[in-house]
């Protein structure tokens, strides 16, 4: 693979700031021509960015067309669309502004990062990657732009055709591995912006640490999909079926991936049975001659991942097979039923196209059990229960929410999409990366014509200043007081309320 030489990468980064300190990257009409560059770029190379993908993985061109370059040119024209009003300052609405602060042009005031590092993913290398340098651009920062290794073919693309469509005074791509990364990881940035795993994740965090350096770190993690007890035969039938191809994209390669399955003791078998007929309606002739189900990346995934499958305790209820093909690392789908706690499966995010069944006697045992592992990027709940619904909101921790669809919410640009704890922290998506690139400033202009009212604030103090500042910690509070005493009367209300309720 092509690579740029470890000791430019000092200069490079010195160049780009060069760049950011002449302003060239703020004009809107600069950010939104480079935008547009890169819509072009997509356009104009669709077939070999498809044939890229394709070869680092086996991808199918539909999905890379659905997940990769559909969403990469559609971000980059929302954001032009878009700029004039991301950009724009935002004043203190008159009702949220202190009688003390009127007059004082209150506002919320937008500015570039500076020079940032995004570093991308293998396994969805474009959407990841470009993703992140729309946002940068918009925000009217400089990026270095450092792809995986482990998908080499859409990184020697990608290294190529940037600086045909880019200004490469501004923006650049790295490619190469450990070595690369570690060097790039010594130099101080504006932002790191990181997709991956929780493992690299940290290392990353810890060397943004020695500059004090902003991150959005979007990590993987065990997404749960929830079944309501109360779902109807007809829903269950359309639920499992998008459980099911969730669960198969890019052969379950995907941080939203659904990670584990919980399900009601009541509807187990019929749950068991629809992902079967699910799965034999996408791949009739079966996944592995057919041309719409991936490969995995590569052969230590592939052992990863055959390693899990031979240690579960659960029954494996459908597939389990792999082989070592000519085309690739193949892994059927796999749906493997009691499966308990501390089972091999259940211990870390699987990345694969393996669906372990948890079954639970309600959605309340089954909140329960979601909440022993760390906070998910997605929790998925399949359910037309307002009631549960809001219950799983209220009581599990994730970065999104799901209701009645799995994978989609990668599609949904006007939301943020982010972690929490172990599944990472920071935000993305239209208008959300933009904002993660960007620094907010606040912004006050004090008319010098109330001068008179800042007399008693300057020495020597006086007891009549004094009293007039004394009032700012007299308000009156909103709240009545409560004792310690009444409070724990409520604790113990509530907890009984609870009880009664289950």
């Amino acid at each position: 693979m092509k690579t740029v030489p470890i000791p430019e990468f000092n200069g490079i980064r010195d160049e780009l700031k060069k760049t950011f300190d002449s302003r060239k990257t703020i004009p809107l009409e600069y950010r939104k021509q480079q935008l547009a560059q890169v819509a072009y770029m997509v356009q104009e190379n669709a077939e070999a960015f498809k044939k890229a993908i394709h070869q680092d993985m086996l991808k199918p061109y539909l999905e890379s067309t659905l997940a990769e370059l559909g969403p990469v040119v559609g971000q980059a024209v929302r954001a032009i669309q878009n700029l004039e009003k991301w950009t724009a300052d935002e004043p203190l609405p008159e009702d949220e502004t202190d009688r003390f602060h009127k007059g004082w042009d209150l506002k919320t005031v937008r500015t570039p990062r500076g020079v940032v590092l995004i570093i991308g993913p293998w396994n969805y290398p474009m959407i990841l990657t470009l993703g992140p340098l729309i946002g940068a651009i918009a925000a009217g920062c400089c990026a270095v732009i450092k792809t995986s290794e482990v998908a080499p073919h859409f990184a020697e693309l990608l290294l190529d055709l940037l600086p045909k469509y880019l200004d490469s005074s501004a923006y650049r791509v790295i490619t190469g591995s450990v070595p690369e990364i570690t060097a790039l990881l010594d130099l101080q940035w504006d932002m790191i912006f990181y997709t991956g795993n929780e493992r690299v994740g940290s290392i990353v965090a810890k060397a943004a640490a020695k500059y004090v350096t902003p991150c959005t770190l979007e990590l993987g993690s065990k997404c749960p999909v929830i079944i309501d007890d109360k779902i109807s035969p007809e829903d269950l039938k359309i639920a499992v079926r998008r459980i099911a191809w969730g669960k198969t994209q890019n052969a379950g390669q995907v941080c939203v991936s659904p990670d584990y399955a919980v399900v009601p003791k009541t509807i187990y078998n019929e749950f068991i049975k629809l992902y079967k007929a699910a799965i034999e309606s996408f791949f009739p002739d079966g996944a592995e001659k057919s041309d719409s189900y991936a490969r995995i990346i590569n052969e230590s995934h592939f052992k990863r991942i055959s390693g899990l499958i031979g240690k579960t305790k659960g029954d494996i209820a459908l597939g389990g097979k792999s082989a070592v093909r000519d085309d690739g690392f193949f892994i059927e789908p796999t749906l493997v039923t009691d499966v308990k706690r501390d089972d091999a499966l259940m211990q870390d995010e699987l990345f694969a196209p393996v669906l372990p069944v948890i079954t639970v006697k309600d959605l309340d045992e089954a909140i329960s059990f979601v909440n022993t592992l760390p906070s998910a990027l997605s929790v998925y709940l399949f359910s037309t229960s307002d009631e549960s619904k809001k219950k799983v909101t209220q009581l599990t921790r994730s970065g999104q929410v799901v209701f009645n669809e799995t994978y989609g919410q990668l599609g949904v640009y006007e939301l943020p999409f982010g972690g929490l704890g172990a599944s990472g922290y920071g935000s993305q998506m239209g208008r959300h990366t933009f904002e993660g690139f960007t620094l907010k400033r606040g912004s006050i202009d004090v008319p010098y014509g109330i001068e008179p009212m800042f007399g008693f604030r300057y020495p020597p103090y006086t007891q009549q200043g004094a009293d007039v500042f004394d009032q700012m910690y007299q308000l009156p509070v909103p709240i009545p007081k409560q004792s310690v005493a009444e409070a724990a009367v409520g604790d113990i209300t509530d907890k009984i309320k609870h009880v009664m309720a289950l």
